[in-house]
């Protein structure tokens, strides 16, 4: 789904959304799932807590799909808990791709799902693939493989497809061990959360609330329908700052990082599914795209409130066999002090992604050959100096 298409789709929503959050967050986005299962399911639970920081609670979940989850039989989650305890794969795999009509429905039926469309049936469960008949729609728990037909599949069947795993992920967070490090985060959390508070800070909702607004401001997409997740940063993302995060699981991803202490929005990012299947472009093409881009950027920063002087303007990005590593165009914003802005735009589509702050070090230090040959072979780095 590209960048554009996806405002008008979520524009079609109505049923606001506001306090969705992740089952848990890392099973969420694009991902090898269950690359912990090996481990078993406590240790799937430990390194979820490691990994991730936000784990909400099931009061979070969107009220249509937490009733379902809580009215599955016992012995169903119990199934679903043991399959996921003996699985020795590290990944879902598919008998072939996703169509791209396939992935668009998908993403706008994840919504209808939160929004209390479910299936119809189940997805057929196989215990080995031997039992596996063409063209057959299924899901083979010795493998941990999704079996597609030969045709485009049914709402229906990506309905099935999205509740299993919905189900899956619940089952999860069923076990006890599971349950228990869950609660232990988020007594955690409130511990943390109250701390800042007594500080002067600002509470979660008051986070989520800013985020909503610079989604609207920054992005222009609105957040009906979108998962949510919130939860405030441990020592590798900063104990100040809150992240908000909204996405439509496996189409797209937006990231808010809001200062605890006043409300300032320190970081944004976001990422796109779509985006990953393109090739990158041309750089003589992507080069006639920097100063519209640069324009953008500046319209961000304008956006954002930030109205600096700057002795230096540089568009960075990086080139592989002719082609501009993830059609990034990277501007870094430069002021006196040496600090600074960085601004991130796609040239394909000519959309912005990311802000944060930054310096005239690490701007350098990203132009190091050395520095970019130890990260991807063969690339070279390029800027073009923007300043007036």
């Amino acid at each position: 789904m590209e960048h554009k298409d996806l405002i008008k789709a979520m524009e079609q929503i109505h049923i606001q959304d506001k306090m969705q959050e992740d089952i848990i967050n890392n099973l969420r986005r694009p991902r090898k799932r269950n690359s912990f299962k090996k481990a078993g399911t406590l240790a799937a639970a430990l390194l979820l807590t490691v990994v991730i920081i936000g784990i909400p609670t099931q009061a979070a979940i969107q009220y249509f799909v937490r009733q379902r989850m809580e009215d599955m039989p016992k012995e169903e989650v119990e199934s679903l808990a043991e399959m996921l305890d003996t699985q020795e794969v590290q990944a879902d795999s598919f008998s072939r791709d996703y169509s791209e009509n396939e992935k668009e429905r998908m993403g706008q039926l994840y919504r209808d799902y939160q929004n209390g469309t479910f299936p119809e049936g189940e997805i057929l469960r196989l215990d080995s693939q031997e039992q596996v008949e063409e063209n057959m729609f299924c899901y083979v728990e010795e493998t941990s493989c999704f079996y597609f037909p030969d045709r485009e599949l049914t709402d229906e069947e990506l309905l099935e497809v999205i509740d299993f795993n919905y189900k899956r992920d619940y089952a999860l967070t069923q076990n006890p061990e599971t349950k228990a490090i869950i609660e232990q985060r988020e007594q955690e959390q409130k511990e943390q959360e109250a701390l800042l508070r007594a500080e002067g800070g600002i509470s979660q909702q008051q986070a989520i609330e800013i985020a909503e607004q610079w989604m609207d401001t920054l992005y222009g997409v609105p957040i009906d329908g979108m998962e949510q997740n919130a939860y405030l940063g441990d020592s590798g993302e900063g104990t100040g700052r809150y992240c908000v995060n909204y996405s439509v699981r496996s189409q797209c991803y937006y990231y808010f990082f809001v200062s605890a202490l006043d409300g300032s929005l320190v970081e944004v990012d976001s990422s796109y599914a779509a985006d990953l299947d393109k090739e990158g472009v041309e750089e003589a093409k992507a080069t006639k795209q920097i100063e519209e881009n640069y324009r953008g950027a500046e319209g961000i920063l304008e956006k954002l409130g930030i109205h600096d002087t700057y002795k230096e303007i540089y568009c960075y990005y990086v080139v592989e066999d002719g082609k501009v590593r993830r059609n990034n165009l990277a501007y870094y914003f430069i002021k006196d002090d040496e600090s600074g802005y960085r601004i991130d735009f796609s040239c394909e589509g000519n959309y912005f992604r990311s802000y944060r702050e930054t310096t005239l070090a690490e701007y350098k230090m990203k132009m190091d050959p050395e520095y970019i040959a130890e990260r991807i072979e063969g690339a070279q780095a390029r800027t073009v100096s923007l300043h007036e």
